[in-house]
Formats: structure tokens, sequence, C-alpha cells
């Protein structure tokens, strides 16, 4: 304990020391200050850009953060409204629509996954053993792939008899059965992959019929703080729009030559890893979908029941959290996550996962701190690569060492009776003011309010700034609507004399992020120019 006040200490003058250096962005509190101090100390450490957390206790999101930058060239803050790639956390997204066919009698967990997909590969496979694959192995990751012996294909891409260049992860996954054989037995032993979850994600669109983003997402919903919006990102720059932070690669590393025809011509020579070194698409289920730190959140509380509507069964969610019985003696490892059993003597289980790419490492954990207790969860999205100039040990790179378990130790440092009083938070400061991201979210939220109000927000409107709002102007029914520092307003000047306040900009986000379908390019000729 004496230690771990020691350490708290050092991170709060810390804190204090970087937070010119490290902008943060969200409804601060006091109380939370070692939870800001463990953040901060993290980004210095590894120098990494910016990083989103939400603590979230039992079914009450209770902080909310933005860390550092999510694009360092315009200085802009990050924040939990943003939607990061999440690398390995797609993992557990991929198990629990598998898990949700299993407990609705469509799907086995011991079926073969070759017979699941054979008729839509056209061949045989050159290696038996491909027959015996289950579903359980798949998820487990026991079914035969070594990458440190045979190349994991997720993210990669191949040219076809025709000179085009495919990248989808169905594409690479039936290319992959076609010319692989296993490098052990199905079941052998524990061996860490993407493609087993590309291999998921074919098996749980060919059941279902839709894509596995638009199952997650019509699952999940918009509610408080989150869309519930997860989708299969890009890694062209001029996909990405303000929705997303910007990715950065390790200091110092070397840029490539981008996947051949990635770009629209001319082809530029070479792009930092994170925007053409792989795409999203390739990594598919296994490790290519993006979601905001709020949606994942929600996401980890409804799984595990923790929030209604549960996403799952309560059977169902046992057996995704249940330590599987590896033949090699593999511990924690659960369905889709990693298990571990909190107090012997109980039921209480500590489940987490976690993720990495070239410009993205991503983390969440979700443990009761006293036996029987509410569940108080972490999730922590970066938008960097780890570094190691100032860390002695040099080569690990565990993203619960050095994050995830520090904020989940603040947390507790702050005290159950302290956080446990928490009400959940609002969502009127979680953009930074005055900033592109903000302008993005207000013009996708007046484009909703047109879709919803037509008969109030009629005709063309006429846009303007005026005393810090951002407005549109309807003459038709001589409506003003507008925004200002994260809160919506309408002005009537025939009907009231007075601007009113309608909401917080954060109550309607969640269901405008969804509804609007809108890809808006911007800074492309800046993202591209990196």
């Amino acid at each position: 304990m004496r230690a771990m006040k020691r350490y708290l200490s050092v991170l709060l003058l810390a804190g204090a020391a970087l937070a010119q250096a490290q902008p943060q962005f969200g409804p601060t509190d006091p109380d939370f200050a070692p939870v800001d101090a463990a953040a901060r100390d993290y980004l210095n450490r590894y120098g990494q850009p910016g990083v989103s957390v939400v603590v979230a206790y039992g079914d009450r999101i209770i902080y909310a953060q933005g860390y550092g930058h999510a694009d360092r060239e315009r200085t802009l803050s990050t924040s939990p409204w943003l939607e990061y790639r999440l690398a390995g956390l797609s993992q557990t997204f991929s198990a629990a629509a598998v898990m949700r066919l299993v407990e609705s009698g469509k799907l086995s967990l011991e079926a073969s996954a070759w017979d699941l997909v054979r008729n839509t590969l056209g061949f045989l496979p050159n290696d038996e053993r491909f027959r015996t694959i289950t579903v359980r192995q798949l998820l487990t990751h026991s079914w035969g792939l070594d990458r440190s012996i045979t190349a994991d294909t997720a993210g990669s891409y191949f040219i076809d008899a025709g000179g085009f260049t495919q990248s989808a992860s169905s594409q690479l996954l039936a290319r992959w059965l076609f010319v692989s054989r296993l490098n052990f037995d199905p079941g052998a032993r524990y061996a860490y992959n993407y493609t087993g979850y590309n291999w998921l994600q074919r098996i749980a669109e060919l059941i279902d019929g839709r894509p596995l983003d638009q199952q997650i997402s019509e699952l999940l919903g918009a509610e408080k703080l989150s869309s519930g919006r997860v989708r299969f990102g890009k890694v062209l720059p001029s996909q990405i729009t303000e929705t997303e932070p910007d990715y950065y690669d390790v200091s110092g590393a070397a840029r490539v030559a981008p996947i051949p025809k990635l770009y629209p011509a001319p082809e530029p020579a070479t792009v930092p890893r994170p925007y053409g070194a792989y795409t999203l698409e390739g990594y598919g289920g296994s490790g290519g979908l993006v979601a905001s730190a709020f949606t994942v959140t929600r996401f980890v509380q409804r799984l595990q029941g923790i929030r209604a509507p549960a996403l799952l069964k309560p059977e169902t969610w046992a057996q995704m959290q249940t330590e599987q019985l590896l033949a090699d003696g593999t511990r924690n490892v659960g369905l889709g996550l990693q298990t571990f059993l909190q107090w012997p003597d109980t039921t209480d289980r500590l489940t987490r996962q976690d993720g990495t790419l070239q410009g993205a490492r991503t983390g969440w954990v979700s443990a009761a701190r006293v036996r029987g207790g509410p569940k108080v969860t972490v999730v922590t999205l970066v938008n960097g690569s780890r570094t190691w100039a100032t860390d002695p040990g040099g080569s690990t790179d565990d993203i619960h060492t050095e994050l995830v378990n520090p904020l989940l130790a603040a947390v507790d440092a702050i005290g159950a009776a302290v956080y446990s009083s928490k009400p959940e938070i609002g969502g009127d400061r979680l953009i930074a003011w005055d900033t592109p991201t903000e302008t993005y979210y207000i013009d996708l939220l007046l484009d909703w309010g047109q879709l919803k109000y037509p008969e109030i927000l009629k005709g063309t409107p006429v846009a303007g700034t005026y005393d810090g709002y951002r407005y549109r102007y309807y003459a038709a029914t001589k409506t003003y609507v507008g925004m200002k520092q994260g809160r919506i307003y309408l002005y009537q000047p025939d009907v009231w004399p007075d601007i009113q306040f309608l909401a917080t900009m954060g109550e309607y986000l969640p269901q405008a992020m969804r509804e609007v379908a809108a890809v808006r390019p911007v800074a492309a000729a800046r993202r591209e120019a990196r």
C-alpha cells in the first residue's frame, strides 16, 4: 500500500508537470486526478500521441477523458467520442456475434469450421486436418496456425490472375486455405493469430446473411454517450474523416511502399505504415473494426449483462468467460477474450482484451473490486505505436501492464466510497470547442436535424457564425438552429423573443452518428502529405 501511494504521488506530480504538454479534454473531476496522472504518465513515458479513456462502475460511465493529441500537426486534442481502430479488440466483438448464433441454435462450438465455409471455396483442402478444426478452436487460437512458422494472412494482399490487388478478409482467407498447411494438429496447443477470427467472421456472415459490422451495430443500437456504431475501417487517408484521430507510427519508423493499387494514381512512393502497410478490410473481424471508447464500454457492459439489454443470455456469457482447457496447459483463454479467476472460492472473474496495429494500441478490463461486487470497467484506445525510448525494460509491449492496470490501480486509490457515488457523466464537454472535430459533429447534427424535423428545418438553409454560435437559418419557417460550446440552441424570433436552449450535443450525437449516412473526406491532402 505504501508503494502504491508513492507511485500515485509520483504520477500526480508528473501529471501536473505535463498539463501544458499533454492537453486534456473532458468533464474534469478532481476526484479522478489519479486517473488523469496515470494516463499522462503513459503518454509521456512511451511517447504516444493520445489516448481516450472511459471508466465505468456497474452500468454507469462515471469518467471519460481525452488525453494528448488526436492530431499533433493541428494540435487537436483527442476525445472519447472519436472512433479508433480497435485492432485485437475486434475479436471480442466477433466472438459475441458467433456466440449469438450458438445460443440461437444456428451454430455449434464443435461444428467443423471447414464444413461451414466449404460451399464458398470451390476446392478441397490440401491438408486433411482442416476438416477437423472446430469453431471453438478458432475462438481459442488453438486450431493449427503458428504465425512464427507460417505467415498470418490478415491485413495483407495478393495479386490475382487478372492483375488486381485483393485484400478483403474473405479473399485472403480463401487463398490462405487453398495454399497453406497447418503447423500443428488442431487442438494441440495455443498460438495467437488473426486468420482464425477472419474465418469466424466468414462463418458469422454466411449464417446470419449480414456483414459482421452491421450485425454488431444493429445489435448495440444508440444509447446515452454511445452511437453503437461499429464499422470496418479504412486506411486510405481520403476515406478517413474527423470522426477518427490520426494514427502515428513509432517515432523514427521508416516509411514503406503502400499495398499496390491501394491509392489512386499517381500512387505515392512511400507512406507511413498506418496508412498503407496493411488494410483494415484485410484484418476484418480479427482486427479491422473501428468504434469509439464509449461504444466499446457499452459493448463490454452489455456483453456481461451489467447493462440492459444484455447482448447474450447469462449462460452464454458464462461460456465466454469460462477458462478453456487447452492441451498444452495454456491458461486464461476464454472465447474471444482473456479470463482470470479473481479470488478462490468465488465466481468473480476479471475479463480483458487488448490489441495492437501499427498506429493503434487498445485494451479494456472489467473486474469486481470486492468479492461479488459491481464491476469496474476501464477502456483505453491509443492512436499510436508503442515506443521504447524512455523504457528501461526495452522489449515489453503490454498495454495492460503499461496503461490499463495503472488506470485500474488509480481508480482503486480514489476509493469505492467516492467512485461508486458518481452519477453517469453528461455529454456537453467531451469534444474540444472551436476545432475541426466540433465543426464536423455540428454539421453532422444539423444534417440529422433536417432529416428528423423537416417541418421546422425546411428548405435550403443559410449557414453562418455569430457570437460563438455556428448556425443554420431556415427562411421558410424563420428558424435558427445553432450550437455553441457543446450545447444546442433554437431561435424563432416570431415565436419567442429569446434564444432557447434545447439540449447538449451529447444527447443527440449518438443517434445522429448512426442515422446520417455521410462520409465527408476532410484534410485528405494534409494526411496524404504526412
